[in-house]
């Protein structure tokens, strides 16, 4: 197997559009700021969350972790439900 093909042999994550925009604002962030964290262009993040190219495996652990495992399941269409749960940010 060459490596082209290993790579297309994962499974990529396909976003919904309006749910990843709905994700990110829930979480108070930006597309600039997935960008800036990623360290690519907000335009190759675009062109990733709309289907025209492929994300790395970096990047979208990237997007995991700024929109969280709740927002993710509902920009990937994996559940229908966002709910606004607050952040925990360490013991109190």
């Amino acid at each position: 197997m060459d490596s082209t093909q290993a790579r297309t042999d994962h499974e990529l994550p396909v976003f919904i559009y309006r749910r990843f925009r709905a994700s990110l604002d829930l979480r108070g962030a930006s597309v600039e700021g997935v960008a800036r964290q990623a360290k690519v262009s907000s335009r190759h993040i675009w062109h990733v969350v709309t289907g025209r190219r492929r994300g790395s495996q970096a990047l979208l652990q990237v997007i995991r972790e700024i929109i969280g495992a709740p927002g993710w399941a509902f920009a990937t269409g994996c559940t229908d439900i966002l709910r606004d749960e607050p952040v925990s940010h360490g013991p109190a």
